[in-house]
């Protein structure tokens, strides 16, 4: 049903008086309507009702409290007290509003309407002031007084040259709105993406000039190549890093020789995805005459090329990892090192640090040897050929005996590896990766779950070992040295998940006031059958803590280890080139090298540890942009088609819902056309007023497809039908 603009004000005036006369109580939106209903019952439905408030809460007439409830506003007029200035991280959204965050807290406190932000971007850190006429509320209202420091001042956007010769600029993210201005255009062309710097902001338009043309929109890989800009990352390497990476060589010298312990007879072997160009790690396995194992895993000796404080290394510190997306790698280190001279490619020697283990028969770690290396590979396994191997399906009638004997006994020790990880408390997510298939074009044309088979899991196990053997060896010798850390999920995170999970029959047997990482995965082990046992585990990942770099050793919750750090990836990690050198400088070549050398390096660790964390959490936001992108773009071209999905996320505005391949999209309240919903927060549900049906978490619907946005990243369905709960 349409309606002139005329009616649609009328509307909007007889909402306002409503909450008007509730004299600034909270009113919820169901009785709003409930009220109007009959007074506009021949010209208007419910649905328009809730738009109508809907575009109130936009403009900012209304606000919204407590998720359900809404008040009359008036952000403009309203008095500031000036009295008392705080400080805080800003959050925008896409509504371009803000959200604050005080230092200390984990949670906003304070809400800023978009007309109050004064020219606050996302991830400013901003100074601000408490309106007078704020009530007590969920948050407390707020407005922007100076913005301290920009989160960043280089931003991706499509250039427009209109026919009257002005020029628009779209900015890629959805959440900057102030109007960009160039102090020169010459040589734009439309439909360019361009890299903008930003020098001056002000309250409504930023001034800046182009720092890059990334080229056309409609150009393959232009579209990932945008967000990677967009993010800080700089794909291509300095002239002067390229200059120096190419007068390494691979040079393994006597000297070389003679301190290091020469494996390459043995049947080493590599193991990795089908596409890797990148072998850091490889394995040996054995078995000892006293029932136990013997592993030895052997991991390139990138620091003997990357000098502590060289340009090459100035240069992998910023970069922190590689970014692995879906048409390319952003590599940490030059190709030259990264796909050969470190690679540890089949049939060629390369210099290594490898740790050799004895593993006793219940899985735990007895002996530990760490120490310099050269290598071999005698294979170059991809985990498609291991698993076929393992399964029969493949007798590798290509390899020697020796080499799949060697195969043999690393399945064996790869069981023992795994049921010691599920008796100490090892918490198994198995959330599903999603799988992008694209063609020549850059299209993405499927979306599937990604395989991992036992190789996977072998190998992963393998290195897990090693990265714990080496930090006991360390913690002995009282090494400064870098940890990969993992704190235990909050009590209070832990008692929202509870009450979620409980609604899908998940049953925890134990208290979670003092929780362990057995206890979870306890959960887990007496839940299997549990049919929503994907989203509780996406459920328990949220729940979780974030693993991050540390000089303090706090232990992995996840992993259920008590030691741990990054040692088995140095051409991708940086901390890893990080421990590598802490072997170097405390024992391998430590008459080589001076306390002031060692008290250096052991001064920066904490500061070189917490940009690794960052960097991280760059290139995982990175990855995940890429994803939403690719989505969006995929289900663009399946517009109008119908697919079963499953409830993942429950808000007062809608339904986030997740298809079988991974793919996650929005249904709005709007877009739920067979009732009128109201959420009920307190049971975390949707309920409809007429039929009853309730939404909640693992809720099953179909749903279709209605909007798929590749530069907005969003994808939003159509409620067709409830599937059932749980």
């Amino acid at each position: 049903m349409s309606h002139d603009t005329g009616s649609n004000q009328s509307i909007k005036e007889a909402v306002i008086n409503v909450v008007t006369n509730e004299k600034g109580r909270a009113i919820p939106p169901g009785i709003v309507v409930g009220k109007l209903t009959a007074q506009f019952a021949k010209s208007f439905t419910k649905n328009d009702i809730y738009q109508a408030i809907d575009q109130l809460v936009q403009a900012g007439t209304l606000k919204q409290l407590a998720k359900t409830k809404y008040l009359v506003l008036g952000y403009l007029n309203a008095p500031v007290d000036h009295s008392k200035l705080l400080e805080g991280i800003i959050n925008i959204n896409s509504s371009n509003s803000g959200f604050i965050t005080i230092d200390g807290e984990t949670k906003a406190q304070y809400f800023v309407f978009r007309t109050n932000l004064n020219g606050a971007l996302n991830g400013d850190r901003v100074q601000f002031a408490l309106m007078q006429k704020a009530p007590k509320a969920d948050l407390l209202d707020a407005v922007v007084t100076k913005v301290m420091a920009h989160s960043k001042d280089f931003y991706v956007g499509i250039f427009t040259l209109n026919a009257d010769k002005t020029y628009d600029i779209k900015i890629d993210d959805e959440k900057f709105y102030l109007k960009v201005f160039l102090d020169s255009i010459e040589g734009l062309v439309s439909g360019q993406k361009i890299l903008i710097k930003i020098k001056t902001y002000e309250k409504t338009a930023a001034y800046g000039t182009v720092s890059r043309i990334l080229g056309h929109k409609d150009d393959v890989g232009v579209d990932i190549l945008s967000i990677v800009y967009d993010n800080g990352v700089e794909p291509d390497f300095p002239d002067s890093v390229i200059e120096y990476a190419k007068a390494i060589t691979l040079n393994i010298d006597d000297e070389q020789r003679r301190i290091r312990k020469d494996l390459t007879k043995l049947p080493i072997v590599t193991i990795d995805p089908k596409t890797s160009k990148d072998f850091d790690d490889a394995i040996y396995v054995d078995t000892l005459d006293n029932d136990q194992f013997f592993l030895s895993v052997s991991i390139a000796d990138v620091s003997h090329y990357v000098r502590f404080q060289s340009t090459l290394d100035e240069e992998a510190l910023k970069r922190g990892c590689s970014i692995y997306l879906t048409d390319r790698v952003i590599p940490m280190l030059p190709h030259n090192l990264s796909d050969d001279i470190c690679s540890l490619n089949p049939n060629v020697e390369r210099l290594t640090l490898t740790c050799d283990m004895v593993i006793r028969r219940d899985g735990s770690i007895k002996d530990i040897e760490v120490y310099p290396s050269i290598i071999k590979s005698h294979r170059r396994f991809s985990y498609d050929e291991v698993n076929e191997y393992f399964n029969k399906t493949s007798t590798l009638p290509k390899d020697t005996l020796e080499v799949k004997t060697m195969l043999d006994k690393a399945l064996s020790l790869h069981h023992i590896l795994d049921i010691n990880k599920k008796q100490r408390g090892y918490i198994n997510f198995e959330i599903p990766e999603p799988l992008i298939v694209i063609n020549d074009k850059g299209v993405p044309v499927e979306i599937k779950k990604r395989e991992s088979g036992t190789a996977q899991r072998m190998i992963e196990d393998f290195m897990v070992a090693a990265n714990e053997a080496v930090t006991i060896y360390a913690n002995k010798q009282k090494w400064p040295f870098v940890y990969r850390v993992h704190d235990k999920p909050s009590e209070d995170r832990l008692k929202n998940f509870s009450l979620e999970a409980k609604k899908l029959g998940f049953k925890i047997s134990s208290k979670i006031e003092d929780i362990q990482p057995s206890s979870i995965a306890k959960w887990i082990q007496d839940n299997k059958d549990n049919k929503n046992l994907d989203l509780i585990n996406m459920m328990l990942l949220r729940t979780m803590a974030k693993a991050e770099y540390d000089v303090k050793n706090i232990g992995h919750f996840g992993l259920a280890l008590t030691n741990y750090t990054h040692f088995t990836s140095p051409i991708r990690r940086y901390p890893d080139l990080m421990v590598h050198r802490i072997f170097w400088m405390f024992e391998f070549s430590k008459n080589l090298q001076n306390d002031t050398n060692r008290n250096q390096m052991a001064q920066l660790l904490s500061k070189y540890a917490d940009l690794s964390s960052k960097n991280e959490l760059v290139a995982v936001k990175c990855e995940r942009e890429v994803n939403a992108m690719k989505f969006a773009e995929y289900m663009s071209n399946h517009l109008g088609e119908q697919f079963e999905a499953t409830v993942t996320t429950v808000t007062a505005f809608g339904l986030f819902i997740q298809l079988d391949n991974t793919i996650e999209g929005l249904i709005k309240l709007n877009n739920m056309k067979n009732d009128f919903y109201q959420f009920n927060e307190k049971t975390n549900e949707l309920v409809g007023q007429r039929q009853g049906l309730r939404f909640s978490l693992g809720t099953k619907v179909l749903a279709k497809v209605i909007m798929a946005s590749k530069e907005l990243r969003k994808i939003e369905f159509e409620l067709i039908k409830h599937m059932g709960n749980r």
